[in-house]
């Protein structure tokens, strides 16, 4: 059975529930004396870490430097997201269009693979940003360095190069209406994505996630075996953290991931998911206070664009720079968003 509908009320109701409510990489000891830590206490149930676009805040959002820094800080899960060029090729990139993260201009569904690599994935980032930004006062130290927006299967050859323990790969389906890309049925990306999975031998190693119900459902009728997540925004679609969890489990999905600033991300519904076999990894929490709060809840993860503040939370130790090799910053560059 297929359920294309966002809140289904009437499992709410089954679950006796209102709609809203008030590794891999380092070693598991703190580090206090390299200091990388910067003084933030561990605590004994910290989620696992998502690192959002490969951890937007430090490194080049969605690309290979971003990526190979989270690996190398230790996540335990890479996310990422996808779209379809012109050509038929799975890229790596959030926006439907160019014009947010590189010095192009155009919509991917309308640009050819080479058109695409030919911009520079660099261009607009600078460290510290929650998410790449146009500004133009802001430092861009990766510019002109020959960073390129990267295509699924470069993605799973690196991936595939990498020595277990390996962190998930996450990988989101971008589906909106009004956007260049959007596919009512749910269909087009997820035909691609699915059987390059397959053809990677990953299909235990990643996770597909989605807003569009459609876009998860066919992954799922394409192989029952892949994990699949469910985003949902309170703020954007009214969609509460109970509505999702109801949703996530009518159409058996593994994974509840409503935005974490859901009134009802509460002890109740983190039980309830848990009690019907579900993951809780709410997104984006950057800061400390937010991620010690979805901590005390019982969340399981949480998606960040700031993987290391998750991961001191956690008592990992990190490198002396969170920033990858090249990136320069000042000495007191936060871990966690200000």
């Amino acid at each position: 059975m297929r359920f294309s509908s966002y809140i289904l009320a009437t499992l709410v109701a089954a679950f006796g529930l209102s709609a809203c409510g008030s590794s891999n990489g380092g070693p598991s000891s703190n580090s206090d004396e390299s200091g990388s830590n910067q003084g933030i206490e561990a605590i004994d149930n910290a989620p696992f870490t998502s690192a959002h676009r490969g951890g937007a805040a430090y490194a080049p959002e969605n690309t290979m430097m971003a990526f190979e820094n989270a690996y190398r800080l230790g996540v335990e899960d890479i996310e990422m997201d996808a779209q379809l060029t012109a050509d038929n090729v799975l890229v790596i990139l959030h926006d439907d269009t160019v014009d947010r993260t590189t010095e192009c201009s155009g919509a991917v569904p309308n640009m050819t693979l080479a058109e695409v690599r030919n911009c520079d994935a660099a261009y607009w980032f600078s460290p510290g940003q929650p998410t790449t930004k146009i500004d133009e006062n802001a430092e861009h130290p990766l510019r002109g360095q020959g960073i390129v927006v990267p295509t699924l299967d470069e993605v799973f050859g690196w991936y595939n190069s990498l020595s277990e323990p390996r962190p998930t790969l996450t990988i989101e389906i971008k589906n909106f209406p009004g956007e260049a890309n959007f596919d009512p049925a749910g269909t087009v990306v997820a035909a691609e994505l699915v059987p390059a999975i397959e053809a990677a031998g990953l299909i235990d190693k990643v996770i597909i996630q989605a807003f569009h119900p459609l876009s998860l459902e066919n992954a799922k009728l394409l192989n029952p075996n892949v994990r699949t997540l469910f985003l949902s925004s309170f703020d954007i679609t009214g969609t509460s953290a109970l509505q999702n969890l109801a949703y996530t489990v009518a159409a058996d999905h593994e994974f509840s991931a409503p935005n974490f600033e859901a009134p009802d991300i509460n002890a109740l519904y983190v039980e309830t998911a848990h009690a019907a076999g579900k993951v809780v990894i709410p997104w984006t929490a950057d800061k400390e206070a937010d991620m010690r709060a979805l901590a005390a809840v019982g969340v399981d993860g949480v998606i960040t664009n700031f993987p290391a503040c998750s991961l001191a939370l956690a008592g990992k130790t990190l490198p002396p720079s969170v920033l990858p090799a090249g990136v320069s910053a000042a000495a007191n560059f936060p871990l966690c968003r200000p």
